[in-house]
């Protein structure tokens, strides 16, 4: 039973050698193999099928650190900050052409929102004592709020007041209400 066991946790056959006699079980860690992995804690390894001569080893991590803003556009579009719910598509190839599409479009309007927010996001402190991230850019817009009213068959438009910080997010966005 141990036996069995013990075979299926094939890391343990990594960094400890093991043996059973007389129904004991004897083992003892591989110092050797746990020396040469601990060189690498904390290291990445980054493999591509991209010959060398297209692309440096530098670019090859580069593109690899830009997934991050990949994986966080998506983790915003599924999640409550903007709702890309729900779809009405009835085949796979539709929904996943719709999320294509809305991940183009939202991490071309996240990029550019990064630019001429830059100024804001580069006097903001550091870590995690920063005001300031793209998804409190995003909250603090949300609570702006426009509303159409009919009166006498006259329609007007009334926008929610600014706060300082919503107009200066505005202003670098060159946006105006």
């Amino acid at each position: 039973m141990l036996e069995k066991y013990l075979a299926k946790r094939e890391w343990a056959s990594l960094y400890v050698e093991w043996t059973i006699r007389d129904s004991r079980l004897e083992w003892n860690f591989l110092k050797e193999v746990i020396i040469r992995e601990e060189l690498l804690d904390g290291c990445y390894i980054i493999m591509t099928d991209v010959p060398s001569y297209q692309m440096g080893k530098q670019k090859i991590v580069t593109s690899y650190k830009k997934l991050t803003f990949v994986e966080q556009a998506f983790r915003n579009l599924k999640t409550v900050q903007l709702e890309v719910r729900p779809l009405y598509h009835k085949t796979d190839d539709r929904i996943g052409c719709h999320v294509f599409v809305c991940m183009l479009a939202y991490y071309y309007i996240q990029w550019h929102m990064k630019q001429r927010l830059k100024p804001l996001f580069e006097s903001d402190d550091k870590n995690k004592y920063r005001l300031w991230t793209f998804e409190n850019v995003i909250e603090r817009l949300k609570s702006i709020r426009l509303q159409t009213l009919s009166v006498a068959g006259v329609e007007c438009k009334i926008i929610s007041d600014l706060e300082e910080d919503q107009q200066k997010i505005l202003n670098y966005l060159a946006i105006r209400l």
